[in-house]
């Protein structure tokens, strides 16, 4: 195997501080399938087959963070409430946008494929998203920012026009984040 491959290999098979995660987090509280959200509070995680796309999708957070919004907050560290009978769940939130007016609007980037783009312009955006992201509103909340919207930026992986690209944004609704936590607490019991 060349040198230059092996360096591609080995950069993008490395383990990032989420891949070490054992605990929830809020991509998960939302999940809709009870007994998946309960095998994570377990930690009964299956092994994953390696796949190009997180790393895809953290190269997007990365440039993101470094070329379009440089003067924003990115991947902030949350304490976003308890799971009753679990413990503290913590999260890092994509972006902090702040609004001309001084309010926050939580985004999270999604990269995506345009069919499951698609199925989302048409039916909505899936609770565990919308759920994710409510939750870290509430981290931020909990810091005293005052947080106003999401907005859930989808970006398809495999589209060739950028008309492709849909921000779905919503008011902040915190008993959304509550009632996540408060399900995650009820199969945790």
């Amino acid at each position: 195997m060349s040198d230059l491959r092996l360096r591609v290999i080995q950069e993008i098979t490395k383990k990032s501080e989420r891949d070490k995660q054992t605990r929830v987090g809020p991509s998960e509280i939302g999940k809709s399938c009870d007994k998946c959200l309960g095998r994570a509070l377990m930690h009964e995680r299956a092994d994953q087959d390696f796949s190009l796309y997180p790393w895809i999708g953290t190269a997007v957070h990365y440039f993101m963070e470094s070329n379009t919004f440089p003067d924003q907050e990115h991947e902030l560290r949350l304490y976003v409430g308890d799971i009753p009978g679990y413990g503290p769940v913590n999260g890092t939130t994509d972006m902090a946008y702040v609004e001309e007016d001084g309010s926050i609007t939580v985004v999270d980037w999604k990269v995506v494929g345009i069919k499951t783009l698609k199925k989302y312009r048409v039916s909505g955006v899936s609770d565990q998203y919308r759920f994710q992201a409510m939750t870290y509103a509430r981290g931020l909340e909990l810091l005293g920012r005052p947080v106003k919207k999401v907005a859930i930026v989808f970006i398809p992986r495999d589209s060739m026009n950028v008309k492709d690209i849909w921000v779905h944004e919503e008011e902040y609704q915190p008993e959304m984040a509550e009632a996540a936590l408060a399900r995650a607490g009820s199969l945790y019991s």
